[in-house]
């Protein structure tokens, strides 16, 4: 998404809630302009009108459309990451498959809410996220699934290595962007989510008895 502006991450840090609102209005409209729309559509003017606020509102909060993009990408995983945690908080008491079965299931609702119709949303923000080398949600959902097989004790196998590691993660990420961008009718079905459950505890358990 070319834009006139220079290339920034978020120009202004609001503290104040009548700042927050109007931030979190610009991304909701961005959000929606994508979805409906596509990147295309995607312009400061169509931006400004969608949320109700002049252009120059929307330049005193972020310099150019790719910045907008990139606070709706941050937004939506650090909601994963907090999810994740108050996961695992509520869950102190159950064994190291449980947790990690958690983590999945935050993670696979995380992409099932973004299902037809809103595939548009999907892609825009895959494309800028690639184009910016920023990593996926599962880097999130992988740490943690690695610090709770770490954390189980003598009775679990050795987390995996780095490499395990790298391969854990894209090959769940692969597989929810796939069934997200197809619109797959096994996203958000349970047998979906105990299928990718198996491949992630069956890796972990190879890579430790490896």
């Amino acid at each position: 998404m070319p834009d006139d502006q220079p290339a920034a991450t978020t120009r202004k840090n609001p503290t104040q809630n009548r700042a927050k609102q109007t931030m979190e209005t610009i991304l909701e409209a961005t959000a929606q302009i994508l979805s409906e729309h596509g990147s295309e559509r995607l312009t400061t003017n169509f931006l400004a009108r969608k949320a109700g606020f002049s252009v120059g509102t929307i330049y005193q909060y972020f310099p150019n459309r790719e910045a907008i993009v990139l606070a709706l990408i941050a937004r939506q995983r650090e909601e994963v990451g907090r999810r994740i945690r108050s996961a695992l908080e509520n869950d102190q008491k159950r064994t190291a498959e449980e947790k990690i079965g958690q983590i999945v299931h935050v993670l696979h609702e995380a992409f099932n809410v973004h299902r037809m119709p809103h595939r548009r949303l999907v892609q825009a923000l895959m494309r800028v996220a690639a184009a910016q080398g920023l990593p996926s949600p599962p880097h999130i959902a992988a740490q943690a699934i690695i610090e709770v097989w770490r954390e189980a004790g003598e009775d679990a196998a050795q987390p995996p290595n780095e490499s395990e590691a790298f391969v854990l993660s894209r090959s769940v990420i692969e597989v929810l962007r796939q069934a997200t961008l197809e619109s797959s009718p096994l996203l958000g079905t349970a047998e979906f989510e105990q299928a990718i459950l198996r491949l992630v505890l069956g890796f972990l358990r190879e890579a430790g008895a490896g």
